[in-house]
Formats: structure tokens, C-alpha cells, sequence
């Protein structure tokens, strides 16, 4: 019998005083009960002995299971603490019914693992709500009290397994491996037991002594784990080993004897009204589903096909599902009832709330194959399926920025998001690995839409973000699970080796690898290798996993079983003498600090065609590596086999359609972990260097694709970098890598993160190459560069001031340092640092100066490189946009016509610096062919075009299309960037051309506020405003702007009398003079400036800085 009462005390003639309460007794795994409760020396019983004579007389039930079940290996069993768990409650509950105690207040005494199975039991018997069912909730409901002794609540360490192994067992049981701090049994039993626990009198104690186990001596279960710091509990130490904590002559005999004598007397009226409130929520939840069951029921045959047919035109998901995947299918029938019936046409109620679904869980489950596998078989019945990789939030924002690019938004994070906000047909988007606690996962739902989100997440509070549903991946079913081993085993043929003998083989290594799919999966293609057979695999298994496991601090506990199948066929790759094993492992170690998905043969390609590179020749490469850069045939086989040693132990994925290899998220942290300190900061850098060389040092248009899919990689190393050298870059070598990284993110568009690297290898030049050196310069222009792309014009301004009096000593050769002294220097690196100086001052509001350094930028690149040579090509245009913003439009015309006419001939007609040349002569579609919708350099042909529109009567249009775009640059540039200040100010030109002063006046103000005073165009916002003043006849608000800017005038002599933005002021003035009754005050006003017209001329001024934001 599993139940055994040690004592029943004889009922008290006042029962009122002293009722009955159950007493339970649960051992741990290293004694049973009676074991757990003896003093060995005297043989006494505590509480039966000493404890019940002095009691007020409970009943004392003990509890016995077969603890070496638990620790046996290969048993089967797929959960043991919930089978025993269900078994228990089961029990329990039968026991009470029979002594007509169903009722009874039950107080719990637990050591070590007893403390887990009750937990688990209690959570059990709370989700026990069901009419035939509920019976098992009277445990949850009579509990009163929990004494834990020494129970392992956070996990025991990796020494205390060696206590409970047995030496004829093969290895470590899958339940023990469980124990270990951080295992997701132990995380799910605590995430059950959180929300009830207030409901108990909690005691916890710890063992003070520790035990002696191979020599050492260790705690079997610390404090931290035993008593963590739950509130409104008891705690108490006891001066004992682990297993002497429940004799009498332990220190806490006397602690644990009082507790459970108050407890005692304290249980009664509790569980008394407990139980009076518990049938009044059973009567309530009775109801409940009483009516529930009374809703009309959904048709699942229509669950998917929505109210209207769907053309499936994007499929952006960037690998396919297994062709091993296998069950999963109650799941899956799950997953489309959660999402329900698909809306073409959401309305009000629908618009906005997207239906989010949950899938969580253990890594290797299969949480990724079962939502690609969902999405290939439903994407018939969505407009659009996308998959970003939620890995790192940076290679979120880039999978979403991919998206803007397909649609032709524009390639950047919001613009892909904002796409899909703002699509009315069904779309389906898959988050996947979004495992980071960190990373807000709600940030990458579009705003608005009627989409279906689904998310894999190894987090478990990533639940928290479901709308529709849930779901909690852990092993497969066994069934299921046995399949898929046999079949990745034995190929077409698994069904024919589903005799008794194999199936049983299966069912005991399946338990153990806890029936997680990847792990299922990864043993059967080591089986059919031929490296062991199914019968071998279980010992050998047991074998590798316990030598994992004192490395257990770095690689996660829940990692162990599907780490271990990739450890076996590794080692023997490793073990085994030959070129192309060698060259696999060598790989394997390169592919752990890239991103796990989207890896191309052309990385290995690019890199071995730039293996002269100089710039990058301190790391030390592998064979494979220093091979392949021959280029010849006999090298690219060379690294084919190796991908396909990797690739036949399925260590890595080759996926046929998009010819690139991929690895499991888990198999890629385990390639890396696996290896010791010094050989990853080695690896890492090796795949560093690879990197970088595969990045031309002159890159060319039709690369860019091939550049932008390294970003992920990059990303990889940099993340990795920031662990191991937090200070990089450390050498030459580092620097010109880092660099090169940098463009690659430029040219993404990335300029923030361009940002930091460059500034990072500019730190480095500077200290040990000095101001002067080429490479410093080089990568400060580069700086520039990124500044202009940023909008950052002080910057810009403050960096391209470095670069020329740098140029000023840096001379192309020595004769030209004998030609041109440091005062006037005559090359052309020199003139080229003077051309983006120009542009960053036309951008100013310096154009005055602008156009006076453009024009020597120019004469000097046409004397030295003629007039077809694209550095050349470039200044002209940069002068010839200052000339048309200081209203030179003869000379600004006759430099745009040869720009544009030989940027065509050179670049062709849809490059972007050729649609440059265009924008000032008028282009806007080609800019939205090209760059998207959203890109920066489209909205600005907008605000252009806006101007056109209003010099042609057309406010109205050019309004509504100026606020179209409103919120596009909002997403695009920011509310503060200068970009939105030109917007603005066009809307409000647009506004005044249209009539509407009243949303022009309420505009104004904002623009005022982000021009500075001293940049040229603040005097026309000025006199913008002061029109619009004039015209709601707002006389005193008009005659105080005007009297500002004159003010401004008389004091700082900012410009000359005669310029025409102060006459057109001064004209405002006196107008306003004459139309309040002050003729006087007019003609003083007109004597003091003599150039102002005869009468008002209402010229409109209303231009935000013309330049700003282009």
C-alpha cells in the first residue's frame, strides 16, 4: 500500500477543541519514508514516537513510491513527476474518501524531492474544475500548511548528482538531469505553484551541514535553493546533513514539532470557510459552462476559408519545414481554431486587434518547424506570409526593413511595419525565436491591420503577449516521438522496424531525450549513419550527457539531450583522420559566429576572390579557408565536402531553394559553447576577417544585394565582440574589418550603427596612426558621410573641417609637395573634401560661403580631372544646388543640364545620384520605383513637387499631399529632424495658397521654433507668418514679429538694408502702420529704408529653409 497510517489518535471527548488533521509524509529520493524519519542509533520514530503523544492527536498518513524508478534510465516514462504527481493526488484522495475525511484540513511535511511532487500535485489538483473531475480539487482546497525540508525549489548543482548515481546504471536518469538549477521542470512547476502558494502557511528549512560526496564535500541543496525569498513565509535552518534533517536529534525537531502543533490547532476554521466558499465558486463555474455549452458552436470546417476568396501574392518565410517533420497534429487543429475564420474586410470592431498565438517552449521541441509547416499548408488562405527572426532585436528591425524594401516603402524598419498596419487583406506573421527577456515583442506588431501573429519563444512570459491562445511545447507524443526516431533512423523504412523489441529500445531513448524533436530527430541520423546502432545508442547517450554535464555553468540545463546527440557524431567526426573531416570541424567553428540562418556559399566565394587583400592579413586562417581562396575547382569541392560532412550528420540544414545552409538556434550556441575561452576569441576573429574580405574594398552596384544579406552575420560577430573584446577594434587588421563593416551598414541605410563603428575605428587611428595618416582620414570622410545621412549638419560640418586641414599636409606625392605649398593646396583629395563641404553648408544656410568653397572644388577637379569624371561630376552638381538656393538660375542650370546628361551616360537613368540630379530639375516617380515610397530622398521630391504645384494655383492639392506624408516622415525621420521642418513649412506655404490661415497660423510657430535665427531662411518664415497674421487681421502679433526681426537687424547687423527679406519686412511693417491709423509711424519707417517699394507688395516669403532636410 502507498498510504500508511502510522497513528490515529483517539478522538478527544471536546472534538470542537481538538479535531482531526490530516498529517502527510513525503520522502525525498535518497530514503523512504520510514528511512527519512528514523534515528539509526535508537531506532525511534519522531513522529510517531515523540511527536504524537504530545499532539493534539492528528492522523499521520506516509506516502512511499518507488524512488528508484525515478533514478533508474531508460525506463520510459515520458514526465515521472507528473505521472507520479497524478498518481499521488489519485491516491490521496481515494484514501480520505474511505476514512470519511474528504473534508479534512491536511497539513504537508516534505523532504527534498517529496517538496516537487507535492507542488505538482497541488497545481494539478487546482486545475481540477470539470463536473467529474472536481473531486480531485478537495486536496488544493483542505491543504493548510506545507513544511519543506530541504526541497530543491531553484535546483540542486551538478556535484549532487553523483550522490544519487548508481553504478549500474549507465548513466544519470532524465528526471535527475531535470533537478539541475534553470530546468524548465523546474521553472513550470514553480510558474504552477506561485499562484496558489498564498493560499498555504509556508515553512521552509535548509540543510546547515553539508554531505560528502566523492571525497567533497557539498550541500545537496543550498539555501538559496531550499528557502528562497518568498514573501510571507516561515524559514528556519537545520544544523543536519541533507539527509539527517528529519531525525530527532536534529536541531529543527523542535522548530518543525511546533510548527505542526500550531498549524494543527490553527487548520480547522480555515479549511471550515474555505470549503463554505469553494462550493459557492463551484455552483458559480457550474453555471458557467453550463453555458458555454449553450453558445452556438462554430463550423471547423470553415475555419480558414474566411469570407472571401484570397490570392496568396508574398510569401517572404526564408526556409522550409523538414521533410522529417512529423505529428503535431492535435496542435495544429488547435492553432486554426484559435485563429478562426479569416476577415478580408475587418470593420470597426476587428481593425487593429491582430489575433496573437503563443508557442512556447523548450528549444529543439520543433515550436519553428511546426509554425513553417503551419504557414505552408494555410498559405493559400492568406494574401501574405512573412517570418522575421526575433533572435536580436536588430535582426527584427532588419527582417521587417526587408519587407518595406519588397513592397516599395522604402527599406527600413517602420516603413515595412507601417506596409503591414496599413494592408486590409489576411496576412499571417511569424516571430520567431523571440527567446531574449529583454526585448519588447509587442514592438514589431504593426499599429493597425486585422492580421494573425504568431511567435515561438523559448521565454515562457512571452504567453503574456497571446491574444488567441497559447501553446506549451514540450516533448512530442510518445507515439509520435517514436515515429520520427525510427524514421530519421531507418529512412523510408521505419515502419518496418516497429517490432516489440525496437519499439521498446525507442520508447526507453525517446524518454530520455524527453521526446524533444530536434533531439529524436539528430539520434536517428546517428543511427543511420552507422556510428551506432539503436541498440548501442541509449548507453552511449548516458555516457556523453554525464561528461556534459560538469559544463552544464555554459551550457543551458534544458540544452543537455539534444546537445548530446550532437556532441556523439561530432566527436566521432573529430576522432576520425582525414581532410574533409578536418575541414568540417574547422567550418563548424567559423559557422558558430555567424548567424545561424541565410549562411551562402558566396560568403566562402567573396572572401576567397579579395585573398590579396592587405587590409586584412593578421588572422590566421584554416586550411579550408586558405584553400578555397585558389579559386580553383579542386578548392570548391574541397569546401562542398565539408558542408556535406556537416550536412549528412545533420549538424547543419541545405536548403535546395535558396541555396544556403542553416543551423538550429540551439546546435549554433553549442558550437560555440563547446569550445574554451582562447578558441573562440580565435574563431571569432577568423570569421571577422572572413567577413570583411568577402566586402570588396571596391564595391559595385550589382554586389549590394549580396552586402545588405551579410548585416545578420555581422551582426553576429559584433554582439560576439562586445563579450569577448568589449574595446575593439585592437588592431590595424581589426580596424580595416570594422570599417568595411561600416559601409556595408551605410549602404544599408544603417547610418546609426555606421555611427558607432566608424567613430570606433577612428579612436583606434588616431592613437596609433596619428590625425595625418590616410587611414585616418579615409575613414573620418566616411564619418562625414554618415553625419550628412543623419542630418547631423554641426557635426558634419565640424568632421569635414578634420579631413581638409588634414588633406592640407597630406600631398599625392612628393612632387606635388614641392609644386603646392600647405597654403594652397592642388590635388584632388583636397578639392574632394571641399565638395562636401559645400554640400554640408548649402544644408547650413551658409550659402554664401558654400558657394564660394564649391566653386574652387570645382575649377580645381576640372583642371585635374576634366569634366566627365564622376568626383567631378559630383561637386558640379553640389555647387549648382547652392547657386539655385541664392537664385543663380542661369548658372545653376547650365551646371544640372552636363551633370544629369553624363550621370545618365555613366550610372544610368534610375541611380540614385542620377535621380539627384533629376530632383532639381523636377522627379518623383522614378524616386518611388527606386528608393520606395518612404525613403528620404522621396519624400523630398514630394515636398518639391508641392512647391510646383502651389506656383500653379494648386494649394489644395499640394496640402492633401503634403499631409499624406506627414505621417510617413514621422516614421521615417523622427518629429524632430529637419526633414519634418521642411514638410511643415511646404504644408504651410500650401495652407496660404489654399486660403486655410487659420492652419497655417497654428504651423508657423513650429517651424519658428526649429530654425535658428541665424540661418537665413528664419527672416522668410518670418514674413510667412506675418502675412498670415496680416490676413486674419491680427495687427499687434503681426507688428511684434516684424518689429523682431528689424530689432535684430539694427542690433546685429545680421544683413545688409538693402537685402529683399528685410525690405519685404519693413514693407509688412509699414502696412501695418497705415492699416491701425499710423501714417507717421509708415513714412519714418520708409525714411529709414529707402529701397522699399512704393506701396505693399504682397510677396509670399513663407519657405522653410530650402535646403533643410534634403
Amino acid at each position: 500500500m502507498p498510504f500508511e497510517e502510522l497513528a490515529t489518535g483517539d478522538p478527544p471527548a471536546d472534538s470542537s477543541a481538538s479535531p482531526l488533521v490530516d498529517i502527510v509524509v513525503l520522502h525525498g529520493l535518497f530514503e523512504s519514508t520510514l528511512d527519512t524519519l528514523t534515528e539509526a542509533s535508537t531506532g525511534i520514530v519522531w513522529i510517531r514516537d515523540l511527536f504524537l503523544p504530545h499532539s493534539p492527536q492528528p492522523r499521520i498518513l506516509t506516502y512511499d513510491y518507488d524512488r528508484h524508478a525515478l533514478l533508474r534510465p531508460g525506463t520510459g516514462i515520458v514526465d515521472p513527476l507528473l505521472s507520479l504527481a497524478t498518481t499521488f493526488l489519485g491516491e490521496l484522495v481515494a484514501e480520505r474518501a474511505l476514512a470519511h475525511a474528504f473534508n479534512r484540513p491536511i497539513v504537508f511535511l516534505c523532504h527534498g524531492f517529496g517538496g516537487l511532487l507535492l507542488k505538482r500535485a497541488l497545481a494539478l489538483s487546482h486545475s481540477r474544475l470539470g463536473k467529474s473531475t472536481e473531486r480531485l480539487r478537495s486536496i488544493y482546497v483542505s491543504t493548510y500548511a506545507i513544511l519543506f525540508v530541504g526541497t530543491p525549489h531553484q535546483g540542486i548543482p551538478e556535484t549532487a548528482l553523483r550522490f544519487a548515481h548508481d553504478p549500474e546504471y549507465a548513466g544519470l536518469s532524465q528526471l535527475m538531469i531535470s533537478l539541475l538549477v534553470g530546468s524548465e521542470m523546474l521553472n513550470e512547476v514553480a510558474d504552477q505553484f506561485m499562484p496558489i502558494m498564498k493560499q498555504y502557511r509556508v515553512f521552509n528549512f535548509w540543510e546547515e551541514l553539508q554531505s560528502e560526496v566523492d571525497g567533497t564535500m557539498t550541500f545537496l541543496v543550498d539555501r538559496d535553493s531550499a528557502a528562497p525569498y518568498w514573501p510571507d513565509t516561515e524559514q528556519c535552518g537545520i544544523r543536519a546533513t541533507h539527509l539527517g534533517m528529519m531525525k530527532s536529534r536534529t536541531s529543527g525537531y523542535t522548530v518543525i514539532r511546533e510548527a505542526l502543533t500550531r498549524y494543527i490547532r490553527e487548520a480547522p476554521t480555515t479549511i471550515k470557510t474555505r470549503w463554505c466558499n469553494e462550493k459557492k465558486f463551484l455552483d458559480a463555474e457550474h453555471r458557467r459552462q453550463a453555458e458555454e455549452l449553450l453558445k452556438p458552436q462554430f463550423e471547423l470546417g470553415s475555419t480558414m476559408n474566411g469570407d472571401a476568396e484570397h490570392t496568396s501574392e508574398y510569401y517572404l518565410v526564408s526556409h522550409c519545414s523538414s521533410i522529417q517533420f512529423t505529428g503535431r497534429k492535435q496542435q495544429a487543429q488547435e492553432l486554426k481554431e484559435n485563429f478562426g475564420r479569416l476577415v478580408s474586410s475587418p470593420n470597426q470592431q476587428t481593425w487593429g486587434k491582430h489575433k496573437i498565438v503563443v508557442v512556447y517552449g523548450l528549444g529543439g521541441s520543433g515550436k519553428t518547424q511546426f509554425c513553417l509547416k503551419y504557414a505552408e499548408e494555410n498559405r493559400a488562405n492568406y494574401w501574405g506570409v512573412f517570418w522575421i527572426d526575433a533572435s536580436t532585436r536588430e535582426n527584427a528591425e532588419f527582417g521587417f526593413s526587408k519587407l518595406g524594401e519588397v513592397a516599395g516603402k522604402g527599406s527600413s524598419f517602420l516603413a515595412g511595419k507601417h506596409w503591414l498596419s496599413q494592408c486590409h487583406k489576411p496576412w499571417l506573421l511569424m516571430i520567431d525565436n523571440a527567446d531574449d527577456p529583454e526585448m519588447e515583442i509587442s514592438d514589431f506588431f504593426p499599429i493597425d491591420g486585422s492580421g494573425h501573429i504568431l511567435i515561438t519563444s523559448r521565454n515562457p512570459r512571452a504567453k503574456h503577449y497571446a491574444t488567441a491562445g497559447e501553446m506549451h511545447f514540450r516533448g512530442m507524443d510518445p507515439e509520435e516521438g517514436i515515429s520520427l526516431l525510427l524514421n530519421s533512423a531507418y529512412t523510408q523504412n521505419g515502419s518496418n522496424h516497429r517490432d516489440q523489441q525496437q519499439e521498446q529500445l525507442a520508447r526507453s531513448l525517446g524518454a530520455e531525450l524527453g521526446y524533444l524533436a530536434l533531439a529524436l530527430s539528430q539520434a536517428g541520423a546517428t543511427i543511420r549513419r552507422n556510428i551506432y546502432t539503436l541498440e548501442q545508442y541509449l548507453r552511449v547517450y548516458l555516457g556523453y550527457r554525464d561528461r556534459l554535464l560538469p559544463k552544464s555553468m555554459s551550457i543551458s540545463i534544458n540544452d543537455t539531450n539534444p546537445i548530446t546527440t550532437w556532441e556523439i557524431p561530432f566527436q566521432k567526426i573529430e576522432r576520425h583522420v582525414s581532410v574533409k573531416n578536418k575541414d568540417a570541424v574547422d567550418l563548424m567553428h567559423l559557422l558558430a559566429f555567424l548567424h545561424f540562418d541565410g549562411i551562402h556559399e558566396s560568403i566562402f566565394r567573396s572572401s576567397a576572390s579579395n585573398s590579396g587583400d592587405r587590409d586584412i592579413t593578421e588572422v590566421v586562417y584554416p586550411d579550408i579557408i586558405l584553400s578555397s581562396s585558389k579559386r580553383s575547382e579542386v578548392a570548391q569541392a574541397r569546401l562542398r565536402q565539408a558542408l556535406g560532412v556537416l550536412t549528412d550528420h545533420s549538424l547543419i540544414d541545405f536548403d535546395p531553394d535558396t541555396r544556403s545552409y542553416s543551423q538550429h538556434p540551439v546546435v549554433h550556441r553549442w558550437a560555440r559553447d563547446r569550445l574554451d575561452q582562447e578558441e573562440q576569441v580565435s574563431s571569432l576573429n577568423r570569421t571577422v576577417g572572413l567577413l570583411a574580405r568577402s566586402i570588396s574594398p571596391y564595391p559595385e552596384a550589382s554586389g549590394r544585394a549580396f552586402r545588405r544579406a551579410l548585416v545578420p552575420h555581422m551582426e553576429s560577430c559584433l554582439q560576439k565582440l562586445e563579450n569577448y573584446a568589449p574595446s575593439f577594434p585592437s588592431t590595424a587588421g581589426s580596424a580595416n574589418s570594422i570599417e568595411r563593416f561600416a559601409w556595408v551598414y551605410a549602404e544599408s541605410g544603417l547610418w546609426k550603427k555606421a555611427k558607432t563603428l566608424q567613430e570606433r575605428v577612428i579612436k583606434f587611428r588616431m592613437k596609433y596612426l596619428g590625425r595625418k595618416h590616410e587611414d585616418t582620414i579615409r575613414a573620418t570622410y566616411s564619418l562625414g558621410q554618415t553625419y550628412w545621412n543623419l542630418f547631423d549638419l554641426k557635426s558634419t560640418i565640424e568632421v569635414q573641417r578634420q579631413v581638409i586641414a588634414a588633406r592640407r599636409w597630406i600631398w599625392p606625392s612628393w612632387f606635388a609637395y614641392y609644386v603646392d605649398p600647405p597654403w594652397m593646396p592642388d590635388f584632388i583629395s583636397y578639392y574632394s573634401a571641399l565638395s562636401d563641404l559645400t554640400l554640408a553648408l548649402w544644408l547650413a544656410g551658409k550659402r554664401d560661403i558654400s558657394k564660394v568653397i564649391g566653386t574652387r572644388a570645382c575649377a580645381g577637379l576640372l583642371k585635374l580631372l576634366g569634366p566627365d569624371d564622376p568626383t567631378t561630376l559630383n561637386a558640379m552638381f553640389n555647387l549648382a544646388r547652392t547657386l539655385l538656393h541664392l537664385r543663380e538660375w542661369d548658372r545653376a542650370h547650365d551646371l544640372l543640364i552636363p551633370v544629369l546628361r553624363k550621370r545618365k551616360k555613366l550610372f544610368g537613368p534610375n541611380h540614385p545620384d542620377t535621380l539627384m540630379t533629376r530632383n532639381e530639375l523636377g522627379v518623383l516617380y522614378s524616386r518611388k520605383v527606386v528608393l520606395g515610397e518612404e525613403h528620404a530622398y522621396t519624400l523630398w521630391s514630394v515636398n518639391d513637387l508641392s512647391k510646383v504645384l502651389c506656383e500653379r494655383g494648386k494649394g489644395l492639392e499640394a496640402a492633401k499631399m503634403l499631409e499624406d506624408i506627414i505621417p510617413v516622415v514621422t516614421r521615417t525621420l523622427g518629429d524632430e529632424h529637419v526633414g519634418m521642418t521642411m514638410t511643415k513649412g511646404n504644408l504651410a506655404k500650401a495652407y496660404v495658397h489654399a486660403g486655410r490661415w487659420i492652419e497655417a497660423e497654428q504651423m508657423l510657430p513650429q517651424i519658428l521654433k526649429s530654425t535658428p535665427t541665424d540661418h537665413p531662411d528664419w527672416v522668410r518664415i518670418i514674413s510667412g507668418y506675418v502675412l498670415v497674421q496680416m490676413q486674419l487681421q491680427k495687427w499687434h502679433d503681426a507688428e511684434r514679429n516684424c518689429m523682431k526681426v528689424l530689432e535684430l537687424f539694427r542690433r546685429k547687423r545680421v544683413l545688409a538694408k538693402e537685402n529683399p527679406r528685410v525690405i519685404v519686412i519693413a514693407e509688412q511693417l509699414a502696412h501695418i502702420y497705415l492699416a491701425t491709423g499710423r501714417p507717421n509711424e509708415s513714412e519714418t519707417l520708409r525714411a529709414e529704408f529707402s529701397a522699399m517699394h512704393t506701396g505693399f507688395a504682397a510677396k509670399l516669403y513663407i519657405v522653410v529653409p530650402e535646403g533643410v532636410g534634403k
